[in-house]
């Protein structure tokens, strides 16, 4: 027994027959399969030296992101510090920042020409970037310290308690009544009421 199939269905099959050895042609070629390929890592740079306090070399990846440099610090804990200076005959970039991972420090303290206190965001998986101040450096800025730790706790002064002015009452006065307070040396000043009176002249 024999059977047709309709045309349209035999069109069909045919590119299905088709597609599965184009399939199978790349499978045994070595093809990888399709899909969305991954964003290729930024190149490392060196376009400012990091010294450590002690003068060594301060290992930290930097990165281009647009016009701005990025120190990689994601790798930071507790607390440390680090210079970055210009390589002789070189200039600042545009923009300067640090990648940090957040809750890893409470804050990023740069001092150049002014500080600049970088509060770190304690929650999140992905590490963030902080740019710095346009203002913490100048062309003729000659260095930049980077340091972190944890959030410098804000130091409140207690409120001068509320005091009133004293009411100024002079020595030689009267108190109209009881209920006022008689200033000090007061008792000793004799009052008008309590004074004798002179003898007359001549006895």
């Amino acid at each position: 027994m024999k059977f047709r199939l309709a045309p349209g269905l035999s069109l069909a099959v045919a590119c299905c027959l088709v597609l599965t050895a184009c399939s199978s042609y790349k499978v045994q070629m070595g093809w990888p399969p399709i899909y969305k390929q991954a964003k290729p890592a930024p190149e490392a740079v060196s376009e400012l030296n990091l010294v450590n306090a002690d003068g060594t070399p301060a290992n930290y990846p930097q990165y281009w992101k647009r016009n701005t440099l990025v120190i990689d610090l994601s790798g930071i804990g507790a607390a440390g510090n680090f210079a970055a200076r210009l390589p002789e005959g070189t200039t600042w970039p545009v923009r300067i920042g640090v990648r940090v991972r957040p809750g890893s420090v409470g804050q990023i303290q740069i001092l150049g020409e002014e500080r600049n206190i970088l509060p770190v965001a304690a929650e999140g998986t992905l590490p963030i970037d902080l740019e710095f101040a346009p203002s913490v450096y100048t062309p003729k800025t000659a260095a930049i310290y980077i340091s972190w730790g944890p959030m410098a706790a804000a130091v409140e002064e207690p409120p001068a308690p509320a005091t009133e002015a004293p009411v100024f009452v002079s020595p030689t006065e009267v108190p109209k009544s009881g209920a006022e307070v008689e200033p000090a040396g007061a008792s000793d000043i004799v009052k008008p009421a309590d004074a004798q009176p002179s003898p007359p002249p001549g006895n």
